[in-house]
């Protein structure tokens, strides 16, 4: 046992809802893993060799550490996980095509419309843009 007290010891640290407490992470990759099989860890890896970019090991970690790093969650290890209460699972339109993705804000441009700031995984990357409410949909059910 130790003297710290909860929140300052990463391994006693209380594990948000929906994530586990250790967690995969890569030195260049900018979410983290539920496991070492998850298609978008494996594909994050085959865009870096690809790019020629150096290609880094995953390790285990605590998920806090992982957190307070800036990592976010990998959607396809943790689909049910929202970051913030207001978030919600969404399909976005990318090129034409549906796929899913999670809302974390909306937000009314000043002509009124409506735009939402949309996480989704693309070509191995997960991805943060704000797409216009037409190219957002409710997630299917």
């Amino acid at each position: 046992m130790h003297e710290l007290v909860v929140g300052q010891c990463t391994d006693c640290a209380p594990v948000p809802r929906g994530l586990t407490a250790r967690v995969l992470i890569t030195s260049g990759g900018s979410v983290f893993h539920r496991t070492e099989s998850c298609q978008g860890l494996q594909d994050g890896q085959r865009k870096a060799r690809r790019f020629g970019r150096e290609n880094h090991p995953a390790r285990t970690v605590a998920v806090s550490i992982a957190l307070e790093t800036g990592r976010g969650a990998c959607i396809i290890c943790f689909p049910g996980y929202r970051p913030a209460v207001e978030a919600k699972a969404c399909q976005v339109r990318v090129d034409g095509i549906w796929v899913p993705g999670i809302l974390n804000q909306w937000r009314q441009e000043a002509n009124r419309r409506w735009s939402g700031v949309v996480t989704y995984t693309l070509d191995g990357d997960q991805v943060t843009v704000t797409k216009d409410q037409a190219e957002l949909r409710p997630a299917s059910s």
